[in-house]
């Protein structure tokens, strides 16, 4: 079982010849082996593994910035567009407890955004309808059983999750 281990480990360590590298880089990087008692190749082997761990982590943070430029962009074409409309904007509230009422009384659509926790206690699928313009970036939005979940869908954005009541 040993030998078989010892060619399981000299397969991975075969001879392998690349072409193009600089000359200076190499002889570099045969001082860093010499000067800390290693081989090239051990040396070259965590160059390489410590590369690929930050370039897999570069990627990733692209990602992001990318994902995050593309939401920005949205939003702001989105509140571009509705800057026309005469509509009233609820933002950047860790938790709101609203009443149809209250909603029914302002007089015109309202925009729910950037709220973790929106609880809409006793409203219905018409007030939704006539005064819910959108539910834009909310972590969780908390509604009565009767309300059409997918209705209500139809006005969210980047909403995590929907619960009943």
């Amino acid at each position: 079982m040993l030998d078989m281990s010892n060619n399981q480990q000299d397969e991975n360590k075969k001879t392998v010849t690349i072409r193009g590298v600089n000359r200076d880089l190499y002889e570099r990087m045969v001082n860093i082996a010499r000067n800390s008692g290693k081989t090239v190749g051990e040396v070259m082997n965590q160059a390489m593994m410590t590369f690929l761990g930050l370039a897999g982590k570069v990627g990733e943070k692209i990602d992001e910035a990318t994902q995050k430029a593309i939401n920005v962009g949205k939003a702001f074409v989105e509140g571009y567009n509705e800057a026309g409309k005469n509509i009233f904007i609820v933002s950047d509230l860790e938790e709101l407890r609203i009443t149809k009422n209250e909603i029914i009384g302002l007089g015109k659509p309202v925009s729910f955004r950037n709220i973790k926790r929106l609880i809409l206690d006793d409203i219905d699928q018409q007030t939704i309808d006539q005064y819910i313009d959108s539910i834009i970036t909310v972590d969780e939005v908390v509604v009565p059983s009767s309300v059409n979940k997918l209705l209500l869908l139809q006005k969210c954005k980047f909403v995590k999750r929907v619960v009943t009541i």
